[in-house]
């Protein structure tokens, strides 16, 4: 099955609880990394001041390019094929980063981290989903083929020394948003709420 129709729909429960969570405000501009066809950029940005979005797949760009075809012939949105660990931006480029449904799949976190905190503005707001809640007195480890699972202290510890300050961690329990296969799976999972991490960059 093609990514670019599974994605939108492995994500798309994860969309609003993201967009209330960045509060988007006119005047932000936002870089989403792993920004997939640029589904959120489109429905849930639609009304800052620009829009940025990066990822590996040549096909996501392209999808993500027609979605926001008319934002980027107005110069108000971009659309770059781009490492997370080494983002072409200038420093304090932006004033929102987010990452979502791909910070776990990101093989240098911490360098990708690094990166989104480098482009950020003093002052600006990083908004991260970092996985799933996990029980307590689970170590931090790669399963899944590489996948990153963290427990709590270690996904704020990572952001934290990324160059943030007021680091907080909240959970959503969102499996019964998903339907279909997808929900089946989501709702056997012993995993529970949804990580989002929120961290301010240092003034």
């Amino acid at each position: 099955v093609s990514t670019h129709w599974v994605m939108p729909r492995l994500h798309g429960p994860i969309y609003p609880l993201m967009a209330e969570a960045l509060d988007l405000r006119p005047e932000d501009e936002l870089l989403e990394v792993a920004c997939g066809s640029g589904v959120f950029l489109a429905r849930y940005a639609a009304h800052v001041a620009y829009v940025a979005g990066l990822d590996l797949s040549d096909l996501q760009i392209d999808l993500a390019r027609g979605r926001l075809a008319e934002r980027i012939a107005a110069g108000t949105a971009e659309v770059v094929k781009g490492d997370a660990a080494d983002l072409q931006w200038e420093q304090e480029r932006f004033s929102v980063v987010t990452c979502m449904g791909s910070m776990e799949a990101l093989p240098q976190p911490s360098l990708a981290l690094a990166e989104m905190f480098r482009v950020l503005r003093p002052g600006g707001r990083a908004v991260l989903e970092m996985g799933w809640r996990v029980p307590e007195g689970t170590e931090s480890h790669q399963a899944f083929g590489g996948m990153w699972i963290w427990n709590e202290a270690d996904a704020r510890r990572l952001v934290e020394d990324a160059g943030s300050v007021d680091v907080s961690v909240t959970y959503d329990d969102v499996r019964g948003e998903w339907t279909g296969p997808v929900g089946i799976l989501h709702r056997l999972t012993t995993l529970e709420g949804m990580r989002i991490v929120r961290g301010t960059k240092v003034g």
